[in-house]
């Protein structure tokens, strides 16, 4: 399908989106139970306007995207490590697929135990929650290299750098980028649920407040900032892969 027929159709599933909305909040006829559409977006701008917006929104894309960043580091260098070695992958994926396994709720309640509220848990919760995903698939691209073409590179004297740039990160970086989508699209929302709970300052937090006041066209509004950023984050980031940006020259 063609880039502009795509995003006529992304724009026309966002119109039937706000369609559906409006015609449930009519039926629904409670600004406290379900607020529509044009009022929700017209607090956004008073929340804008007013500076409630633009801090709240950085805090957390920060302690999303520190999160991330630690993720990629370490299940990088974790997945390279399982992937080279069968001990390694036999000794660690346990304890890979343990930390998957474990719920929010449980490291939720760790980090409180450990540091209380502040962003040094959200950061936390966003890393433990993205370690295993990228982990794994950095693994998978390891040990899907072709054996024999390494044998054959170091037959050919090939430096090892040389090696690792061409062959394994030629074998990694498909599944790092598809590590990379998926943490993108799961960072925000996981930020923003740790906020919530424990943090001190942050969309998570604004929304809390929200709640507890029973202000729900504000929680509406925030929600509403929340989605939108992290449909951007996406697209960006897909806007860049087709373009070929995250190609690896060896």
């Amino acid at each position: 399908m063609k880039n502009s027929s795509r995003f006529e159709f992304s724009v026309l599933g966002v119109l039937l989106l706000f369609v559906v909305w409006f015609v449930v909040s009519k039926l629904v006829s409670s600004d406290l139970v379900f607020p529509g559409p044009e009022k929700v977006l017209l607090h956004s701008y008073r929340l804008l306007v007013e500076g409630k917006l633009l801090e709240p929104v950085g805090l957390t894309f920060l302690r999303a995207f520190f999160g991330m960043g630690l993720a990629l580091l370490v299940g990088t260098i974790l997945g390279f490590l399982m992937g080279l070695s069968e001990r390694i992958y036999l000794l660690l994926q346990p304890l890979n697929m343990a930390i998957r396994s474990v719920p929010i709720v449980s490291w939720l309640s760790t980090v409180i135990l450990a540091w209380g509220i502040g962003w040094r848990g959200v950061v936390f919760i966003v890393f433990v929650s993205l370690l295993p995903i990228v982990t794994f698939n950095v693994c998978e691209g390891v040990r899907v290299v072709d054996k024999k073409l390494v044998e054959m590179a170091k037959v050919y004297s090939l430096p090892k750098w040389k090696i690792f740039r061409a062959i394994y990160m030629g074998s990694v970086w498909p599944f790092l980028l598809s590590s990379l989508k998926l943490s993108i699209g799961s960072m925000w929302k996981v930020a923003i649920v740790a906020e919530y709970l424990i943090g001190e300052t942050g969309l998570g937090v604004q929304i809390m407040q929200a709640k507890f006041y029973v202000n729900t066209t504000e929680v509406f509004s925030y929600t509403v900032v929340a989605v939108a950023f992290g449909l951007i984050l996406e697209a960006l980031f897909s806007f860049l892969w087709e373009r070929g940006s995250f190609e690896v020259h060896s």
